[in-house]
């Protein structure tokens, strides 16, 4: 009987603590729903009160001051690093093998087109050149003679006396002694074109950078023998930031300054090619009056010709960078394109656009404004 009494009691407990541990539970999750409720409810008047913020801060008089366009716009000057580089920095090489005879030439010296660099011995090409001409001479002779017996078989064929076999043998010998004619004359010219490669003459005005080769020297084809450099055509060559691009294309006037000297210069191409470590685009510039020297390093400087508006007044709404503008006592927000944070900024306005300075931080689009003379 006791240990049934005992069961029963271990029973009832076990029920008991089930019962308080369920009501436990679904106290837990009613409080739960109620936080939840509370917090959107909560949103929901937050987002209401902005609302109703926003629209009673667009029909307040906010107080403001203006200044016309025209009294603040700008044109910045931009420049960008450069160097003077030569279109023509030959080295000059031996075509012919053979001793160099002469080579007058010194670094330093300058040269004009056509000047005697260097001279090499020639007198194998010459011996070549003679060997030649006499072959094509033997060869003329050989023409001469078939193109006689061609013109005699063919009376003595008319006349019925040689076979029209030995005609065409003798066409034949005449075309054939007429062809080798051909390549000896091709064999002379060759020699000659070998004979004119013994003077090496300069190919441009130039200065001669290096002596590249010594007086005794024995040459083959390819062979260096002094470096030029041309002091005529001249370029110069630039760096330029992605975002300076469109100003200096629309500059009407860019300078290359070097040592105090501004040279005028004009753009001749854009390399379309972004250097991926600095970002910037190589261009080439011509000069149009008086030239640098070469390998001169300085700077290019030109004025946009677009507007600006000085960094100061712009605002930033949505996260687009402009300027409010006063337009019958209200305030509107204008975007302004391909521009970043403290940069001044083109701007398309008309000169006489009323641009807000002061209390333009607390503008929003639309808001009615109260103008007030600016402060000195």
């Amino acid at each position: 009987m006791l240990k049934n009494a005992d069961s029963s009691s271990l029973v009832s407990g076990f029920n008991h603590y089930i019962y308080g541990y369920s009501m436990n539970i679904r106290v837990k999750d009613a409080f739960l729903i109620m936080l939840s409720l509370c917090f959107i409810a909560f949103a929901t008047v937050a987002k209401s009160e902005d609302s109703l913020s926003l629209e009673q801060a667009k029909k307040s008089h906010h107080p403001v001051s203006m200044t016309l366009l025209d009294e603040i716009v700008f044109y910045p000057s931009r420049e960008a690093p450069a160097t003077v580089v030569s279109l023509n920095n030959s080295q000059i090489s031996a075509e012919i093998s053979g001793q160099i005879i002469e080579l007058s030439i010194q670094t330093g010296s300058e040269v004009k087109k056509g000047d005697l660099l260097a001279k090499i011995d020639c007198e194998s090409y010459q011996i070549a050149k003679q060997r030649a001409s006499a072959a094509l001479n033997a060869a003329y002779a050989r023409k001469k003679y078939a193109k006689q017996r061609l013109d005699d078989a063919k009376h003595l064929e008319k006349r019925r006396v040689l076979s029209t076999d030995e005609l065409n043998l003798r066409n034949s010998e005449a075309n054939a002694i007429a062809a080798d004619a051909g390549v000896l004359n091709a064999d002379l010219k060759e020699s000659l074109r070998q004979l004119s490669k013994c003077k090496i003459t300069a190919p441009f005005d130039a200065v001669v950078v290096e002596r590249l080769a010594s007086l005794g020297d024995y040459t083959t084809p390819g062979s260096p023998l002094v470096k030029l450099l041309d002091l005529n055509n001249l370029e110069v060559s630039g760096k330029i930031q992605q975002q300076d691009v469109d100003s200096l294309k629309a500059a009407e006037k860019i300078s290359f300054v070097v040592d105090r000297k501004s040279y005028p210069v004009k753009l001749r191409t854009i390399v379309p090619l972004v250097d991926s470590r600095i970002r910037s685009y190589e261009l080439r510039l011509e000069f149009t009056g008086n030239a640098s020297s070469t390998g001169a390093a300085g700077r290019l400087h030109w004025t946009s010709p677009l507007p600006h508006i000085p960094a100061d007044y712009l605002v930033q709404r949505n996260g687009q960078l402009g300027v409010f503008i006063a337009d019958n006592n209200s305030a509107y927000f204008h975007h302004l394109e391909g521009i970043g944070n403290g940069l001044p900024a083109p701007i398309d306005l008309p000169a006489n656009s009323k641009i807000i300075t002061t209390g333009r931080y607390g503008l929003v689009n639309g808001q009615l404004i109260n103008i007030i003379p600016a402060s000195n």
